[in-house]
Parts: C-alpha cells; sequence; structure tokens
C-alpha cells in the first residue's frame, strides 16, 4: 500500500472514530464488557493449574470444588458480558452508520449537478447502502472484536508471564513470526479486497444502467453483447473472490501448524524437566500452557479473519468518506444577501463557462433582460443554451465574468435564497414515485387541496387527474413513467404555479405532441410567463413568436438578438432555422 493510500484509510478511520465518539457512553461500555471478558477468558488457565498443583496434587476437595464453582461463575459470568457487548455494538454500529447516511445525504443534497452527470446512479446507489451496511459489520464483527482480541492477547500475556516465566519466553517466541505471516497475508488481501469492491461496483452500475436502459437493448437486439459484457464482470468479481479464499486457505492452516509446534515445543520442554525434575515445572502449568496457546492462537487466528472483514468494509469507508469530504458542492457565498421579492432584471456580462478544464462551454457572452421579459433561446444541440440556465440557477459557478440579478451579483446573493425565487421546468420533467397532489406541493403544509384544483382546471389538466383512479392522490411511479410526455410536463407546471416565484425557466419538449396537449401546453406557458421574468429553450415557432426577445446561440457565442420580425428580416442564421421548423411542422401537418 503506497503512502497516498495508507493515509486515506487512516484518515477515514479515524473520521469514523470521531463520529463513534458521539455516543461515548455506548463505546466506553463496550471497552470496559471487553476488559472483563478478556481477563476472565485468561484467568481461566490460571484456575485450572491451580486446581492440578495444588487441590488435586494435595487431595483438597473443597478447595478443588470451590475452584470448579468460582470457573462456571466466571464461565456464565463471561456469556452474559458476551451478549452484552453483542447488543452494545450493535447500538453503536447502527448509531454510527445512521449518523453517516444523514451527512451523506445532506452532502448529497448540495452538491453540484456535475457530480451527478458524471457519476452513475449504481455506484450512489451502492455507496449510500451497501458500502454504509458494511460499516455495521465492521462494527460488530471487525474494529471492537479486534479490540477484543487484542485485549484477550495481552491478558493472557500477562497470565502465562504469571504461571511460568521460562513457557512464556517459549510462546513469546513464536510471536513475531505470527506477525509477520499475519502483515504479509494483510498486505496481500488487502489488494484483492479492493478487486472485490471495484468489480462489485462496476456490477451495481451495469446492473443499473441495464435495466434503466432495457427497452433501449431489446429495440436494438444487443441482448447477447448487453449479456457478454455482464458476464465478464461476473467473472471479474468472482476471480476477485476466489484470490481472497485462496490466501485464506493458505493461511489458517500455517496458522495452526504453528499452534501445533508451540503446544508440542511446550509438552516437550515441560515434560522433559517435569521428569528429570529439572526446574520447577509442574503438571498443571504444562496444561496450563496448552490452554493458553490455544487461548492465544485463536485470537490471533481471528484477527487475521476479521481483518478480512475490515479491508472488505475499509474499501467502503474510504469511499464514503471521499464523498463526504469532497468539495463538489457551490462555494460559499461571499455575501448573505437575501430578497423577498425579485424583479428579475437579469444581465451576463462576459460569462465564460466550461464543464471541463479548457473546453469552454460559453465564450464570453453579454446580454440582459429586463424584469417581466420573455426571452427565447434558440440553437443547436450542444450549443449552450441549457447552460445558460443552469448558471441563473447556480447549479455551477462561473469561471469569469459576472452574473447579475436585480444588482447583485449572483454570488452575493444567498444561494436558498435566490433558488427560492426562481423555477425550472425541464424537459426531461422529473417526477417522485409519490402521488401527483405531494409531487405538486413538495410536503409544503400551506398548499391546500382547493388551490391546486383551481389551478389545475386553469391549466385544463383537471379532469385529466380525476379520471385517474384515485385523483390527485394517484400514485404517478418512478419518474412519472406512467403519464405520457405532455402530462408529466402539465403537473410539472401546475408545481410551479403552486410555489411563488420571479424567474421561471422553462426548456420546452422537444417531443411531439397531438394538437390538445400542444394547445394546453402553450396556453399554460402563456400562464405561467405573464408578468415574470422568463426564460424559454424552444424550437415552438408559436413560442418564439410570442417572445419580447430571442437569444441565438451557436458554439457557446450569441450570434445574434432581437425580436422574430427583426431576425428574420436580418435573413441570418435564426432565420435559417425557423425556416426550417417552419418546413418541418408544415410537413407534420
Amino acid at each position: 500500500m503506497n503512502n497516498k493510500n495508507l493515509n486515506q484509510t487512516k484518515s477515514s478511520l479515524k473520521q469514523l472514530i470521531l463520529i463513534s465518539l458521539n455516543y461515548r457512553l455506548t463505546l466506553i461500555s463496550t471497552i470496559i464488557i471487553s476488559i472483563l471478558i478478556s481477563f476472565i477468558s485468561a484467568y481461566r488457565p490460571k484456575l485450572i493449574q491451580k486446581a492440578i498443583d495444588i487441590h488435586i496434587l494435595y487431595r483438597d476437595f473443597l478447595g478443588l470444588k470451590n475452584i470448579l464453582i468460582l470457573i462456571i461463575m466466571l464461565l456464565f459470568l463471561e456469556s452474559i458480558f458476551h451478549f452484552i457487548l453483542l447488543y452494545l455494538s450493535n447500538v453503536l454500529a447502527q448509531n454510527v452508520i445512521k449518523k453517516i447516511r444523514i451527512l451523506l445525504f445532506e452532502k448529497l443534497l448540495h452538491f453540484k449537478n456535475s457530480f451527478f452527470n458524471r457519476t452513475p446512479i449504481g455506484k450512489l446507489v451502492s455507496y449510500s447502502v451497501s458500502d454504509i451496511e458494511t460499516i455495521a459489520v465492521i462494527f460488530n464483527d471487525g474494529i471492537l472484536l479486534v479490540a477484543g482480541d487484542v485485549l484477550r492477547i495481552i491478558m493472557i500475556i500477562i497470565m502465562m508471564y504469571t504461571v511460568h516465566q521460562k513457557l512464556s519466553f517459549i510462546v513469546f517466541f513464536t510471536i513475531p513470526f505470527m506477525y509477520i505471516i499475519t502483515r504479509f497475508f494483510q498486505k496481500t488481501l488487502k489488494k484483492t479486497f479492493q478487486e472485490e469492491r471495484i468489480q462489485t461496483s462496476r456490477l451495481n452500475s451495469f446492473l443499473q444502467e441495464n435495466i434503466v436502459g432495457m427497452s433501449i437493448i431489446q429495440l436494438f437486439h444487443k441482448e447477447k453483447e448487453e449479456y457478454l459484457k455482464f458476464e465478464s464482470i461476473n467473472r471479474k468479481l468472482m476471480n476477485a473472490h476466489f484470490k481472497t479464499i485462496f490466501y485464506f486457505s493458505i493461511f489458517f492452516p500455517i496458522v495452526e501448524i504453528i499452534s501445533g509446534i508451540t503446544i508440542s515445543i511446550i509438552i516437550f520442554y515441560g515434560g522433559f524437566h517435569a521428569i528429570e525434575k529439572i526446574g520447577n515445572v509442574k503438571p498443571g502449568q504444562i496444561i496450563a500452557f496448552i490452554f493458553f496457546i490455544y487461548l492465544l492462537f485463536r485470537p490471533m487466528r481471528q484477527i487475521a479473519d476479521r481483518f478480512n472483514i475490515i479491508q472488505r468494509g475499509i474499501a467502503g469507508i474510504e469511499r464514503i468518506f471521499s464523498i463526504l469530504n469532497s468539495k463538489e458542492f457551490i462555494p460559499p457565498n461571499r455575501g448573505n444577501l437575501r430578497f423577498e421579492k425579485l424583479k428579475g432584471h437579469i444581465v451576463f456580462n462576459n460569462v465564460h463557462f466550461s464543464y471541463i478544464d479548457n473546453e469552454m462551454v460559453l465564450n464570453g457572452i453579454s446580454f440582459e433582460i429586463q424584469p417581466g421579459e420573455k426571452v427565447a433561446i434558440v440553437g443547436a444541440t450542444g450549443s449552450g443554451k441549457s447552460t445558460i440556465t443552469y448558471l441563473i440557477s447556480r447549479f455551477y459557478d462561473i469561471k469569469k465574468g459576472n452574473i447579475w440579478i436585480d444588482g447583485s451579483s449572483i454570488q452575493d446573493i444567498e444561494l436558498k435564497n435566490l433558488r427560492s425565487h426562481i423555477r425550472v421546468v425541464t424537459q426531461d420533467t422529473f417526477l417522485f414515485n409519490d402521488s401527483i397532489i405531494n409531487n405538486v406541493t413538495l410536503g409544503d403544509p400551506s398548499i391546500s387541496i382547493g388551490k391546486i384544483e383551481d389551478m389545475a382546471k386553469k391549466i385544463g389538466i383537471h379532469n385529466f387527474i380525476t379520471s385517474l383512479p384515485n385523483g390527485y392522490k394517484s400514485i404517478v411511479k418512478e419518474k412519472g413513467n406512467l403519464l405520457s410526455i405532455g402530462e408529466k410536463q402539465l403537473i410539472s407546471f401546475l408545481r410551479v404555479q403552486m410555489h411563488p416565484y420571479s424567474v421561471l425557466i422553462l426548456d420546452e419538449a422537444t417531443a411531439s405532441l397531438n394538437k390538445e396537449l400542444e394547445k394546453m401546453i402553450y396556453q399554460t406557458t402563456d400562464l405561467l410567463t405573464k408578468d415574470k421574468t422568463s426564460i424559454i429553450i424552444t424550437h415552438r415557432i408559436s413560442t418564439l413568436e410570442n417572445s419580447d426577445k430571442i437569444l441565438v446561440i451557436d458554439k457557446g457565442s450569441i450570434v445574434e438578438e432581437g425580436t422574430h420580425q427583426k431576425l428574420i428580416q436580418l435573413n441570418g442564421y435564426y432565420a435559417g432555422l425557423y425556416k426550417e421548423s417552419f418546413e418541418k411542422k408544415q410537413s407534420n401537418n
């Protein structure tokens, strides 16, 4: 592991521990219980040694009975402590992952759009569910139990030393070998675990993408190609898992061999000295050391096994904290300006912007929109139309230049306040897997069903909604897939109208609609844009003809600007686009 990865792992574990410190009482209780379990476990062989070398040797039946009762009581007490430890570790783990889920989702809520554009949904779901769940496993079966195993090893070493020093040194001699072997396998297994997590993440993303795009796969007869891709990823995941199994299959027998050799040496050394009456080795001490060795090597073996669990989780923890530590959110505002209401005066002054460094999408564009003005933006795909609207909503920050709203820099306005005055209707309308009423209100209790119905009647969608089995309580399913494009857009218009705004950004759907829906959308657009500053990305002739101003974008620059009539008379780029759209409309009719 290189220094960068090691530092990342240390940083992630440190942050995880800091979060767990929010639950100090539970954490301290688990540590105390672990110490008690370690002491009881390590003390049992010493009691057995006393029973053999003192009470059995000297025929002290009463003393033997008392020691046996004590051993049974300690076993019973140890079982109770194990139950408490298991319960507390689960409570701690669930509290920690609950906290991390909250932190992660809170972070995602404030990330830039660029993060979601370049990060597959499957990966984010995997991070937010699978990776976070591994933290519970790490706490329950990993870190806390490893800490308990380490405490047990320390206690056993202390107890061994109190029973017989020379026999202890024989056992101590094997510990460096165990450490070297364990470290070697840890480094090897780290690589295989990382490969497993990478392939698992790839598999999740691949499945997510293919399930969402299954209709395209089937329409273009790509089932075989996608199956082969899936098979390849699945095989790589299986091979990575087999590597892990292979290394563990080697490690455990080696530990057993070292354990067996150590016991043999203890029996030979102790037995020889006892038979020859050299030194002071007693039978009880030899038996105690056999127990000590089993107790010592078991946590050593378990540490390696639990390292498997921790390593599987560390990769996930690193991914989670890489998101929590990232700077993907919009930078803090320079000021905290708040507006009760915006007039909607928007100025772009020499604005440059790029999604990727050195690949400019907007090249120094400048324009002005007066309050209440309806402005249409037209241009070829990829010309930068949508980017302009993203910048007004501050989904991204500009690279150079200035954007002013009502005389203030957009970066001086509190982000939440800025967006509260702007409403956006995108071409790909998004509806939650919820009822129509909840999609419209977005949880705002001040919006009554009566207000929604009145506005729905004005828009012309009331009859359609009431025709559904449950009316306004009908569930629209994920992304509103049970509705047509036009129906989804009308519901999104209804949503916009129920939340006050000063600036409207509308990206009109390019898909063909039936005449009735198109008429309803056109009328609703007029309703939405009335007395509001409106920016509409469109190719609809009716929208262009009724706009106060048109911005013509080509390759990130404004090539023409003016009213519809002025641009037609100019007979330039816009006139060509208009003619093309007009001819297309005529041919469709």
